[in-house]
């Protein structure tokens, strides 16, 4: 099995924002879902440091899946013995892989690495967990026209009844309403209980902001984009490699040594990264384009479902008596390739992914000159991902969990 797993825990700025607004207001409320309001704090309280750190339910989160990945897989690791990681250069991504570690390897945590990859090394273009930011005809638009057409008609009928629960001068704007279900999220994440917020919209209401969010990233940089969706094929290629070669490949190294890794590969980076890979790999291929004006019937594409915190995309490979195939997980849930999905589990034969994967490759045309990118250490036609197979590259950094 080769899970690529993104974990991260963000934090909006616009918790210390509405704490300011709400304190300098005199207000009553007319509704018991919003009585809390007079005495809310926020929970961030330093929010220079807290704001790129993991939080404690985020350590807990990300040991809990190193053991639960133990579990469900007990004979890909050996104690007391070498296993690897990888995580794009962002501080609490690095932290997220080095908790995964400490809870997948327990005490002997120690025999782990931690390989870092510097996605805004100019020789790592096309070659990291983060390939975007090499590529400067990159956008994320969060969604564009379509995202603000659609917040137009959703979020004008939840100010307008939360703001007739409120006397006084303390009104509620477009841009205030559209941060409560984020405060709702990341307050409970934060302290480990359900935040007041979550009380404040209606079940139909939180499923409309769920739809927002379906076309910030479907229209920012999933399938609704040209070259956003691009970004990740490199390195999808590298993990089907991974798959066909099998788990017990070795690989020579740029300096001549040998590197063995282990059947469970875990790679760690960002949100963005995630549905860049989430629109590459051919589960959301029969997905209509998503309509800003309503919310559609039979909708596959929703981004809740593998944007999250601690979101996972994996790739099971399995053997079975009539050959390999492959099975993609997102968070756990099997997600069917759109053209293959006939082996066992809805799985796809390995050879057929394999060559799914490359023909998509091909179409999308080299990364160098579809990122326009000048004086490019890496000549176009050449881009690929090899760090998966190769701990000794200059722009990798090695740490400990």
């Amino acid at each position: 099995m080769v899970p690529v797993i993104q974990i991260q825990v963000l934090i909006t700025n616009g918790q210390i924002f509405q704490q300011r607004f709400i304190q300098n207001a005199a207000f009553t409320v007319s509704a018991p879902e919003l009585a809390f309001l007079s005495t809310w704090q926020p929970v961030v309280k330093y929010p220079d440091q807290q704001l790129s750190e993991e939080s404690i339910t985020g350590y807990k989160e990300l040991y809990d899946m190193g053991t639960a990945l133990r579990f469900r897989y007990p004979d890909f690791y050996k104690d007391n013995t070498n296993y690897t990681v990888w995580a794009n250069d962002y501080p609490r991504v690095i932290d997220s892989a080095r908790l995964f570690a400490r809870g997948y390897m327990g005490p002997n945590s120690s025999f782990g690495d931690v390989y870092v990859v510097n996605s805004l090394d100019p020789r790592a273009v096309a070659n990291s967990l983060a390939p975007s930011d090499l590529c400067p005809l990159y956008v994320d638009d969060s969604g564009g026209a379509n995202a603000t057409a659609w917040n137009s008609i959703y979020l004008p009928p939840i100010i307008t009844r939360i703001n007739s629960m409120l006397t006084g001068n303390l009104t509620f704007d477009t841009t205030d309403v559209s941060l409560f279900p984020y405060l709702c999220g990341f307050e409970t994440q934060i302290t480990g209980s359900r935040s007041p917020w979550c009380n404040v919209l209606s079940d139909f209401e939180v499923r409309q902001y769920e739809y927002a969010q379906d076309l910030r990233y479907y229209y920012g940089t999933g399938p609704g984009t040209d070259l956003e969706q691009k970004m990740m094929l490199p390195f999808l290629q590298a993990v089907v490699q991974r798959l066909v070669d099998g788990p017990n490949a070795t690989y020579t190294n740029s300096d001549g040594s040998i590197f063995h890794p282990p059947p469970l590969i875990t790679a760690f980076t960002q949100d963005g990264q995630i549905n860049q890979l989430a629109a590459a790999i051919g589960v959301f291929d029969s997905q209509s384009p998503l309509p800003s004006n309503t919310i559609p019937a039979n909708q596959t594409y929703v981004a809740s479902h593998y944007v999250s915190m601690r979101g996972t995309i994996a790739f099971e490979r399995l053997s079975c008596t009539d050959g390999l195939y492959v099975r993609i997980l997102l968070n756990d849930a099997v997600y069917p390739v759109s053209s293959c999905q006939s082996g066992p589990g809805r799985s796809c034969r390995l050879q057929q992914y394999q060559a799914y994967v490359g023909n998509k490759l091909a179409a999308a045309g080299d990364f160098v000159k579809n990122c326009n990118i000048s004086n490019s250490s890496v000549a176009s036609g050449t881009e690929k991902t090899t760090f998966l197979t190769d701990t000794e590259l200059p722009f990798e950094v090695l740490i400990e969990p």
